[in-house]
Order: C-alpha cells, then sequence, then structure tokens
C-alpha cells in the first residue's frame, strides 16, 4: 500500500506542476491567475470534507478508495485530450481542477482514517510519520521528474504519466483484505449535522482544536508559500519549469530526510515541544525566500519547509488520531482537512493579488513575518500544550505481530 502511494503520488505532482505552468503562460505571468488556479483545485475539497468524513465513517474505506481513486484517473486523461486537442483557454484548464477538487476531496478522509486500520495503536505515529513521507517522497522526485518531462515533451505527457500512476495504488486497493472495521456512525448519512456535531466535538477537546488552529495557520502561511513558489522562481530568478519544479523538489528532499528524524524525535519529545521548533523553522524558510539573493538559498528555503512541514503534519496528525474517538475519526479528521484545506486556498488567493500589487519579495516576506509572530506567540502562551494530552478510543482491525518463538497459523 505505501509503495504504490509513493507510485500515485509522484504521478499526481506532474499534474499539480503543470497545471500553474499553463495557466501562468497561457495569462502571460500573471501571477492572480496562478491564485486563482490554485484556490479552484483545493476549494471543492474543503467544502467535500464534512460529506467525505461522514461518508468514511459508514462504508468501507477501502472501496471509497478505490472510487476516487478511479475517478482521479479519468479526471487527468481529460486533461490530456484538452491538451492534445489544443485547447489553450486558461479558464477550461481552471474549471477542470475543480473536478480534479472534487475527486480529491472526497478522498481524502478516507485515506487519512485508513492509515489507522493498517497498524496497531503502538505503531501509529510511526505510520502517520510514513504516510507523511511518502507524499514528501513523491513531493521530492515528482516536480523535478515533471520539469523535464514538461520542458522536453509539454505539459500533455504529465497528464497522461499522472492518469497512468493511478492504476498501482487502484491494483492495490483492489487485492488488499483487511478485516471489516466496524464504525460507530449508523443510520441515513446527514453530513452538514454529523459535521457540525464533529466541530463541537474538536472544541471540546483541547488537544484536536489546538491542532486544527494549527493547521489553519500552516495552510494559509505555509502551503500557500510553497504552491506559490513558481512566481518566485520564474519572476525573480527566471529559472523556468525546472526551476519550479527543483523549488517543489527541495521541499520533499527536506521532508524525507527529516522523516527517520521526527519518528525519533517523537519517543524522547513532547508532540508540543517538536510543534514550536516546526513552526518556527517553517516561518524562517518563508523568510529565506523572500530575501534570498541567489536562487540556491531559495531552494535552502523550501528544504527548511519541507522539513518544517512534515514535522507539524505528523505530529498534528498523531495528536488528533491518538485523541479522538473511533466512532467520530473520519468526520474528525474531515474538519482538520476542511480547515487545512480552506485556509491554503484562501492564502493562496491573498498571495496572488498582493503579489500583482506588491511584488513577490515584499509578499512572501510579509507571509513569513506574520508565521513567525504566530509561531512565537502560540510558544509563549504555551498552547500547543494540549497536543500532548488526551486519548480516544481505539480498536485496530490489525494486531500487532506474533512473536516468532510463538506458534501460529500461517497468515
Amino acid at each position: 500500500m505505501w509503495i504504490s502511494a509513493i507510485v500515485s503520488s509522484t504521478g499526481r505532482w506532474f499534474q499539480v506542476l503543470a497545471i500553474p505552468l499553463i495557466v501562468y503562460d497561457l495569462t502571460g505571468g500573471s501571477a492572480g491567475w496562478v491564485g486563482l488556479a490554485g484556490f479552484t483545485q483545493l476549494l471543492p475539497v474543503a467544502v467535500l470534507c464534512p460529506f467525505a468524513g461522514a461518508i468514511a465513517d459508514r462504508y468501507p474505506r477501502r472501496s471509497i478508495l478505490i472510487v476516487t481513486q478511479s475517478t482521479q484517473a479519468l479526471v487527468a486523461l481529460v486533461f490530456v485530450l484538452m491538451w492534445f486537442g489544443d485547447v489553450r483557454s486558461p479558464g477550461a484548464y481552471v474549471a477542470v481542477s475543480i473536478l480534479a477538487g472534487t475527486a480529491s476531496g472526497l478522498n481524502l478522509p478516507a485515506w487519512q482514517a485508513f492509515v489507522s486500520e493498517l497498524v496497531p495503536r503502538d505503531t501509529l505515529m510511526s505510520a502517520v510519520t510514513l504516510n507523511s513521507a511518502q507524499f514528501n517522497m513523491a513531493r521530492m522526485l515528482g516536480p523535478s521528474l515533471a520539469g523535464v518531462v514538461i520542458a522536453q515533451w509539454g505539459p500533455g505527457w504529465a497528464f497522461a504519466l499522472n492518469a497512468a500512476s493511478y492504476l498501482a495504488v487502484i491494483a492495490v486497493l483492489a487485492l488488499l483484505r483487511l478485516p471489516r472495521l466496524q464504525n460507530g456512525a449508523e443510520g441515513r448519512i446527514r453530513p452538514l449535522t454529523e459535521f457540525a456535531q464533529a466541530v463541537v466535538y474538536v472544541k471540546k477537546n483541547a488537544g484536536i482544536s489546538t491542532a486544527v488552529f494549527v493547521a489553519a495557520v500552516i495552510g494559509f502561511f505555509g502551503i500557500t508559500a510553497q504552491q506559490m513558489s513558481i512566481v518566485v522562481a520564474e519572476d525573480v530568478f527566471g529559472q523556468g519549469e525546472r526551476g519550479f519544479g527543483w523549488m517543489l523538489s527541495a521541499a520533499g528532499i527536506g521532508a524525507v530526510i527529516a522523516s527517520p528524524m521526527i519518528a525519533e524525535m517523537a519517543r524522547r519529545f513532547d508532540r508540543s515541544r517538536i510543534q514550536e521548533v516546526a513552526l518556527l523553522l517553517y516561518g524562517c524558510g518563508v523568510c529565506a525566500m523572500a530575501v534570498a539573493p541567489w536562487f540556491v538559498v531559495a531552494l535552502a528555503g523550501m528544504f527548511a519547509m519541507g522539513m518544517a512541514h512534515i514535522a507539524s503534519a505528523s505530529t498534528l496528525n498523531t495528536a488528533i488520531q491518538l485523541q479522538v474517538d473511533e466512532g467520530l475519526r473520519a468526520r474528525v479528521l474531515s474538519v482538520y482537512l476542511t480547515v487545512l484545506l480552506l485556509s491554503s486556498p484562501l492564502g493562496q488567493l491573498f498571495m496572488g493579488q498582493a503579489i500583482e500589487l506588491f511584488g513577490p519579495r515584499e509578499t512572501f516576506l510579509t507571509f513569513g513575518l506574520l508565521f513567525l509572530a504566530v509561531a512565537v506567540l502560540l510558544a509563549s502562551t504555551r498552547n500547543l500544550r494540549a497536543l500532548d494530552f488526551g486519548s480516544g478510543t481505539y480498536k485496530p482491525s490489525a494486531a500487532a505481530e506474533v512473536h516468532p518463538s510463538t506458534p501460529a497459523p500461517p497468515r
């Protein structure tokens, strides 16, 4: 499952890289259009999370993932037909991006909740870190490979490779067999009501509400800076498609290098302490991109942001997974993902317009300083301590491995 996810996630980056490049080129270098493209890709994800969480708490998550992964493959094929069919309207690509966001919105809560079905409780932190690591390994490999493919053969082949990559995870999901997990949700689906109940549950749990707030900060300032780095690559340093690919890859390399470090640090330090350092490093990375005199310094800023991102994502996700009750797991994760994915497109829309008005360096520096201010405030008030508390009900469907000396029937 993990290996197939790396293949699929790597292919997805071909599409993630191609869309802003197409929009940027077709609009004559408009940062506002790039921000709008990011907004339309992520907004449906945030809107659909309440529905997706309710669905994932009622039906087999494996089956849900097969449907959503297949849908994303079909959307990638639509992009292939558009490019080779000589469609050159930026609005058309932005519109189809909404379909991609819709499929992704139905996929994310089920995927995040599915991780807890694959491992026992005492390995959950490592499993969450590995799940984040595969996304970031894909970020390391995907953008640099996509930059070469787009520069040599064009965006159409990037879309085609993305469509093919989904076959790996679809095949594994079809072959995977797990004991049926009895979820707590029953009866008719009432997504908005259940989402509201999950919000109330989040508010009552200090650790989960803190994680959701930190996710909003990361989405608005951190993820936005990474997605809008195309403007730094193109306008500030003139590096083109390959430069943008290298910037996203630098973040992925930082995340991959940090992954084993985070797993080890989790055994020695509280999640709150890891999160404090991660937020400060994240803000410094954004500022480094703003003031970088050379392209290599901007790459170092993205590298730092990648390390900080996986540290933040792992600690926040683990805090939620350990504190939430099983019957509300997917719905609470949908609240977390809704906030994270709504804050990011709003940040991209705001940053795109700000760059048009004030320039890329000034805008990135402002975002970085604001990010650091929030990080210092959270650290000084000790609000992050709530990430270390609490434990919800948890019934993993995968038991721990039997000791080799213990007789057991083959599995």
